[in-house]
């Protein structure tokens, strides 16, 4: 048999991995479980390979009685499939921040990577959510009380188990790690390092939120997730105009993911003296251009610059925020601070136009 266990990538979703192969093993046969895609690749910036291209090779490589896959980014092939056919499976839902905090705690990748395949996770783990098979379990609930979820995972399944061998069962998980160390909701903070909360947080906290039962909340990207041009500089600091073009962008990233629907970005930009005048493109891209504005400061200070977009269901490398210098010979400098996305229903702030402060506060932000 086949099981899926769909989840972040942190240690709720391997503890559920681990449960359900212990469950399959009552079964009777040789269980083997595989995680798609794995960390490494989800680091990195290239598309991956289908989850069920993956369950064949698996099946085919190993021979084992039954497979437990733990897809981690599941795409729309295996979710159609999925629901065709009202296969029942596991969907393990944690506060993303936990998730990022327990890849840092167990890698040596950067935050910034960490972030990028937390968030590139959470839009296509929750579509599975509704669908008519899934089993939603909740990291904060299963941390309360292990053999109640195992034993509703058994009984979703179709396996029969006792309560003894359900608490064999809790009492393997632990003795292999799979016990989970997060118990508060603050914890995560303590185990990732002091820089890295701003970054985690922004681009995290507002899933929590749509978690909690509410709505969801807005994702802040930091700039600490995108990327200046090779040629451009450091985003700690000014960017210097005229090495822009309308050719590449000056700034752009970070690659990734967000839910279906209507989306504002809210770009906050500075610019110096000197490029006041000039003409400046911000624009939204995801396989095409989703929206893009076009503007020019009329002073130094800090400016904020809204686009409005809309996105299909998650597919290739997410999304990108771009900067462009849009006129030749522009001069001066650009600073970046960070991009806030809201659902369009929800209601904006007031907007900084054309501060009068120095340009470089927004590098404070």
């Amino acid at each position: 048999m086949i099981f899926f266990s769909i989840g972040l990538p942190g240690r709720f979703a391997a503890w559920c991995d681990a449960a359900i192969a212990l469950l399959a093993g009552h079964l009777g046969g040789t269980v083997m479980v595989n995680v798609w895609p794995r960390l490494p690749d989800m680091f990195g910036y290239d598309t991956m390979s289908s989850v069920l291209d993956e369950v064949a090779l698996s099946l085919i490589a190993s021979g084992a009685t039954h497979l437990v896959m733990g897809a981690r980014q599941p795409d729309e092939r295996l979710c159609a499939a999925l629901a065709e056919t009202n296969a029942r499976f596991v969907v393990a839902l944690d506060d993303p921040r936990f998730a990022a905090a327990d890849i840092l705690a167990e890698t040596n990748a950067e935050a910034r990577m960490v972030a990028r395949a937390v968030a590139n996770s959470y839009p296509l783990v929750m579509r599975y959510a509704s669908l008519p098979g899934a089993l939603t379990l909740y990291g904060d609930r299963r941390r309360a009380d292990p053999a109640a979820a195992i034993a509703v995972m058994a009984h979703h399944l179709g396996i029969e188990v006792s309560d003894a061998t359900v608490k064999c069962i809790v009492d393997d998980l632990a003795a292999t790690g799979h016990d989970g160390p997060l118990t508060g909701p603050d914890e995560w903070s303590q185990r990732v390092p002091d820089v890295a909360h701003k970054m985690l947080n922004g681009a995290l906290a507002g899933y929590q939120e749509s978690l909690a039962g509410g709505e969801l909340g807005q994702i802040v990207w930091t700039r600490d997730l995108f990327i200046a041009a090779g040629h451009a500089g450091s985003l700690t600091e000014g960017l210097e105009a005229s090495k822009g073009s309308p050719i590449c962008p000056i700034i752009y990233g970070p690659y990734i993911h967000l839910p279906a629907g209507s989306w504002t970005a809210r770009v906050v930009l500075g610019f110096s003296p000197e490029a006041s005048g000039h003409t400046f493109l911000v624009d939204a891209f995801s396989g095409r251009q989703l929206g893009s504005t076009s503007f020019q400061p009329e002073r130094a200070g800090v400016y904020t610059v809204d686009i409005n977009f809309s996105l299909d269901e998650p597919a290739g490398q997410g999304l990108e925020i771009r900067v462009w210098v849009w006129t030749d010979r522009a001069r001066g400098q650009v600073a970046f601070g960070h991009v806030v996305l809201r659902p369009l229903a929800m209601r904006q702030p007031d907007v900084i136009a054309g501060s009068q402060d120095d340009f470089r506060t927004v590098l404070d932000l």
